[in-house]
């Protein structure tokens, strides 16, 4: 069977019907290639897969730590060997018991005793000593100054140095020796000795410091300002800012109060600090029976002027001071007294401050000796000339002050003699008594002038002092 094909031609059945079966066949083909294909890929695919899923994870960065810094060493103990002086040792002994040599004991005690008194050693006293095998490296002393303060002697060996020979002349050029005669015996003496050790002084630091203190009056001034912390010292300075105004013997009364600022001193630091004491009263408040007197302790910048003022300038200073001898118990004042050794009633012509024996006593104003000797009732006596026609005695001394005689001119607060018992006393004490136009007056109820007034070029100055330190007094309070 014939028939034509699409691009014309004549083709017979059959060869149609084949070319029918290959064009079946042709996707059937292609579907087995791919097939084929994807079984072969398979493997492939599931085995990157499954390689994916079953591979270990990247291990984690290494952090790399800092090496850790291995602790230091602990230093090595201290060889210093601490020790105080031990009771009836000596400081050539106590090295000793330590285990330094005679030759460094030596040594030492030659070096040092330009700077320590090896004589006035005191139990106790501590020292430190350092050896370097068998020689003596260092040594400390601790002391203190003629002030206090504390002091640290230091002696440290010095390097030994080697002798050096002596420069010899060439044989050829010497010239023939001539032998000089000896010396005397007397006159051989050892060349000076070169020091071992290095001497060093080193003195604690010294601070001063201004602090409050408030109290009223227990008895005497004396006992409440004790009672408030201060000391025998503190009550003198307080009473020499007033000195020229309030009579502290008589006119103190029980319940009076005081307020003050003052300088304290201390040397070194920490567990070493220590008090040397008071210095001035800068400040100072006292309240007498209900009235109140102030004074400040005023120098000026330029340092051409200073005294002692109220609050207002005006100078507390007289010509006159109220008593003549540091404060203490009175044990008779102005007036009639039954006469202890006398037996009788007399009118007591002065004032009678009991003091211990030896007590300093000063003249209470510029003045010339009058008189300068012993009398029979009064013992050893001075007597001074005052101008305005003031005298003062000074009664009962157990000695004069050095070069008093008639005719010596004194100057306030100079020291005149001592308390004692000598005359008609029945015990130690000084008769103080005060003459005007050759009579017996109260010098409790003299009024003297004043001193040089504060300069007005210096006002602003004082002003600007005095503020700050009176609102510190009347803020303190007692606790």
């Amino acid at each position: 069977m014939m028939r034509f094909s699409r691009s014309g031609h004549l083709e017979r059945s059959d060869e149609l019907e084949q070319k029918r079966l290959e064009r079946a066949a042709l996707p059937a083909t292609r579907r087995r290639f791919a097939l084929v294909g994807a079984a072969l890929a398979a493997p492939v695919i599931i085995a990157v897969a499954f390689s994916a899923l079953t591979e270990p994870p990247p291990p984690p960065p290494v952090v790399v730590a800092p090496p850790v810094a291995e602790a230091p060493p602990p230093p090595p103990p201290d060889p210093t060997v601490h020790d105080t002086l031990r009771s009836g040792e000596s400081l050539g002994s106590a090295l000793a018991r330590h285990g330094v040599a005679a030759d460094d004991v030596a040594d030492l005690v030659t070096d040092i005793g330009g700077v320590l008194e090896l004589r006035a050693l005191r139990v106790g006293a501590p020292f430190s000593v350092l050896l370097e095998g068998p020689r003596l490296a260092r040594f400390t002393f601790k002391t203190s100054n003629k002030d206090g303060v504390p002091r640290r002697i230091i002696a440290t060996r010095l390097a030994d140095v080697a002798a050096t020979p002596a420069a010899t002349a060439p044989t050829a050029a010497a010239e023939p020796a001539t032998t000089a005669p000896a010396a005397p015996l007397k006159d051989r003496r050892a060349p000076p000795r070169a020091p071992r050790f290095d001497i060093a002084i080193e003195d604690a630091v010294v601070g001063t410091v201004v602090e409050g203190l408030v109290g009223n009056v227990r008895g005497s001034l004396y006992n409440g300002m004790l009672d408030a912390g201060g000391d025998a010292t503190l009550v003198n300075r307080f009473v020499d800012v007033f000195a020229w105004n309030i009579d502290f013997y008589r006119q103190s009364q029980p319940g009076d109060e005081f307020r003050l600022l003052v300088e304290k001193r201390f040397a070194g630091e920490g567990e070493e600090r220590r008090f040397l004491g008071y210095g001035r009263v800068i400040a100072a408040e006292y309240v007498n029976a209900g009235h109140a007197m102030r004074g400040f302790t005023f120098e000026t910048a330029d340092k051409q002027f200073k005294g002692v003022f109220d609050d207002t300038g005006e100078s507390l200073e007289r010509t006159f001071l109220k008593s003549p001898l540091e404060i203490t118990r009175i044990t008779s004042n102005y007036g009639s007294r039954f006469h202890p050794i006398l037996k009788s009633q007399r009118k007591h012509e002065g004032i009678d401050y009991g003091a211990p024996l030896g007590t300093p006593v000063w003249t209470v104003a510029d003045g010339v000796v009058a008189e300068a000797r012993y009398n029979k009732g009064a013992g050893n006596m001075v007597v001074i000339s005052h101008a305005n026609g003031f005298k003062t005695e000074y009664f009962h001394l157990s000695r004069f002050a050095d070069g008093m005689k008639p005719g010596l001119r004194v100057t306030q607060k100079q020291l005149i003699g001592f308390v004692g018992s000598t005359g008609m006393s029945t015990g130690p004490h000084l008769h103080f008594g005060m003459l005007r136009a050759g009579k017996h007056v109260d010098p409790g109820k003299q009024d003297f002038p004043a001193a040089t007034p504060l300069p007005p070029q210096y006002r602003a100055e004082f002003d600007a002092f005095v503020q700050p330190l009176l609102a510190q007094l009347q803020a303190l309070t007692r606790a």
